[in-house]
């Protein structure tokens, strides 16, 4: 089997298992997937980063992949010993650790509350809703796209347009795009207003690896706004792309390259 083939395992961790997904070889890097909590989406960075780096990414707790067997609040710190138990399991050492959106958040608390496991961590805008800049803004932003969908056409629906590529949504397998659909419920119940709350102080990052931060020019203001709040507390470096929410799907081979570099600076 070729080191660039994606193998898939499942894998304990935390009380539960995990569908996982791994590829190539050397350094170990963690990408942990946004809200729609499918790694598919993930493949086109895991696979341009296979060459250098041994990626795992997978199915977070919820309705995909990795059903979770007693669901409750998930929380930044749930999701963060999710993590830490699938890095010891498969025995990765230090890993570099991506998340965008929830998952942001999963990379920022692993480095809270795992800091040894980590070499540094890059997110794009983590849903830091403890940072919007007026109470109500943040995830209400969702309900209002919503209310486009009827003046939407070509068969494009709200959340393609906050993803910021259609086509790149529509070449998804129909199998992923029906466990994102079906995890919708289960996010919205269990996930928001649990994940996103958590805020992260001068403190933590002096004790937390290094954190990178990046941020969309066609994203939610106040997504932006928050992780370039939270990136100041740190004093921690913004990096700006031309993409949404979704750099994964946006621009992937930019972000790949982003992530690499950053990925090596810290090997």
């Amino acid at each position: 089997m070729s080191a660039m083939t994606k193998r898939e395992l499942t894998v304990a961790s935390n009380g539960m298992e995990f569908h996982c997904e791994m590829r190539g070889s050397g350094p170990a890097v963690v990408l942990i997937p946004d809200g729609s909590n499918d790694c598919e989406p993930y493949d086109a960075l895991a696979s341009r980063l296979a060459d250098q780096f041994t990626t795992l990414t997978f199915d977070m707790r919820g309705a995909c992949r990795s059903p979770d067997p007693d669901p409750g609040p998930v929380t930044p710190r749930k999701l963060a010993d999710d993590v830490a138990g699938l890095v010891a399991a498969l025995e990765l050492q230090k890993v570099g650790v991506y998340g965008c959106s929830s998952g942001g958040q999963a990379a920022l608390a692993l480095g809270k509350y795992h800091p040894r496991l980590v070499r540094n961590i890059i997110v794009h805008e983590a849903a830091l809703q403890g940072d919007a800049p007026l109470p109500g803004s943040g995830f209400e932003y969702f309900k209002n796209l919503m209310s486009f969908g009827p003046h939407l056409t070509d068969g494009i629906k709200p959340i393609d347009v906050l993803i910021g590529n259609a086509d790149a949504v529509t070449a998804l397998s129909p199998q992923c795009r029906q466990r994102i659909e079906r995890n919708a419920q289960f996010w919205s119940r269990y996930y928001l207003g649990c994940v996103d709350g958590d805020s992260y102080s001068a403190e933590d990052f002096r004790l937390m690896p290094p954190v990178d931060f990046t941020v969309g020019t066609w994203s939610p203001a106040w997504l932006v706004h928050a992780n370039r709040e939270t990136a100041m507390r740190g004093d921690r470096p913004v990096k700006w792309f031309d993409c949404a929410h979704r750099p994964d799907l946006t621009c992937p081979d930019e972000y790949a390259a982003f992530l690499r570099k950053r990925f090596s600076d810290y090997l």
